[in-house]
């Protein structure tokens, strides 16, 4: 036993603590490296991520508060398409009578009207778009709701357009079944709906933004 012990010994002896130690020491300085590596890594995309959040709420706000002239505009627009009951040159073979009737008299001018208050929104919908695609690459969690939401909201932008462009035709069959539907369609567009959307979808951002945040600053 004891000549084991004893060889044992010599044996420890005689490896190269110097080199062993060295490498030792070099091993721990990567761990530390890597760790160090690892949570600038973390660190930096947290960051980028926050960058554009914020960047992103900052355009939905912007739109948010652009595009409501443009909404009061659709407002007077319904009452003046309701007003047209009184005309007496109202066609009532038409499908759309009232709407017909205020597109021929009024339409023009206040397409043109609706079309200058909408050009406010234009730079925060094309910023809106563009940093939804950019966020794409951070990896964000549930990132799919943001761009939901935030999709939802500039849609009432598009919306708008399809108003204005149906105000600005006022040489259209109106008997023509696609005209027709076309009609359909912008009588669907009202206020409370364009108002409903951007409330509801602004919510749902906003939850985002909260379980977005939280997560990232834990991960830190």
């Amino acid at each position: 036993m004891e000549e084991l012990l004893l060889d044992a010994w010599c044996e420890i002896v005689s490896w190269n603590w110097s080199g062993i130690i060295q490498s030792v020491t070099g091993l721990g300085t990567l761990i530390i490296a890597f760790i160090a590596l690892t949570s600038w890594r973390r660190q930096h995309r947290s960051q980028a991520v926050t960058k554009l959040l914020e960047q992103l709420t900052d355009s939905v706000h912007e739109f948010i508060q652009s595009i409501s002239p443009a909404v009061q505009m659709l407002t007077f627009v319904r009452i003046g398409i309701e007003s047209q009951e009184f005309n007496g040159d109202l066609n009532k073979d038409l499908q759309h009578p009232l709407t017909v009737a205020y597109i021929e008299k009024e339409g023009r001018e206040s397409a043109d009207r609706l079309m200058e208050l909408l050009k406010n929104s234009e730079q925060p919908v094309h910023r809106i778009r563009s940093l939804l695609v950019k966020g794409q690459v951070l990896g964000i969690s549930n990132y799919h709701e943001c761009q939901n939401a935030c999709n939802m909201i500039v849609w009432q932008f598009d919306r708008l357009q399809v108003v204005f462009s149906m105000l600005s035709s006022q040489h259209m069959n109106w008997e023509h079944p696609k005209v027709i539907e076309n009609l359909g369609n912008m009588m669907d567009i009202t206020p409370e709906d364009i108002t409903r959307h951007i409330d509801e979808n602004q919510k749902k951002f906003l939850a985002f933004l909260r379980d977005t945040y939280a997560r990232e600053y834990k991960s830190v």
